[in-house]
């Protein structure tokens, strides 16, 4: 039986959760972001919240790769206190944290990865 301070998935971990999706949701209705996040908008991949929940850092992806990640992440920072008033209005919490947006590469060595593998030689015993 569980106590109610003894939850297997932390409050942080599940503000965090929460965060990620809420910044997911709200990003398509920024004003003004059209231009830097266009043609297609990042996808919010995590939330890393320390336990004070003083900040938190938030990671994006890029699905056409990282040669807009710069401006992406620019025009996310520009715009993080936006998002933070929307997700205020969104969410229960007392204070929402401030946002710091960093592109996450993770992605893209996946991508090149297997790239790579696509262009080896075959195996000696895969030859005719």
């Amino acid at each position: 039986m569980l106590h109610g301070s003894h939850r297997p998935y932390p409050r942080g971990a599940r503000v965090a959760h929460l965060l990620r999706e809420e910044i997911a949701a709200v990003l398509p209705r920024l004003h003004g972001m059209s231009s830097g996040l266009s043609p297609l908008p990042p996808s919010i991949t995590m939330v890393d919240l320390p336990t004070d929940m003083r900040s938190a850092t938030v990671y994006f992806s890029l699905m056409d790769g990282p040669d807009r990640a710069d401006t992406v992440r620019k025009t996310l920072q520009d715009h993080a206190g936006e998002i933070r008033q929307m997700l205020g209005r969104r969410l229960a919490l007392r204070r929402i944290p401030p946002l710091q947006f960093v592109y996450d590469a993770r992605f893209d060595r996946g991508a090149e990865m297997a790239e790579l593998l696509a262009h080896l030689p075959p195996a000696p015993e895969d030859l005719p």
